[in-house]
């Protein structure tokens, strides 16, 4: 809602230059929602992420291990 431009320097003289309108709650409240819901989703990409590339440098490292070479004593 605009405010009137003579009710604005009235304030200004009363208040001074630092008088900000009441907010409303529900577009506030909303705003954190919205942060905390792409905060949850980006916290969930980093660790998928972070899970598949753990798990396939733990697959990897067991395929490149050497087979173990028993020696039979007495062969």
């Amino acid at each position: 809602m605009p405010i009137d431009p003579e009710v604005k320097r009235q304030l200004d003289v009363v208040i001074g230059e630092k008088y900000a309108p009441p907010r409303r709650w529900g577009i506030t409240i909303l705003k954190w929602l919205v942060i905390a819901a792409l905060a949850i989703a980006t916290s969930v990409v980093v660790v998928g992420v972070l899970d598949v590339h753990v798990t396939k440098a733990q697959k990897d490292a067991a395929k490149k291990r050497p087979l173990p070479v028993y020696v039979v004593p007495g062969k």
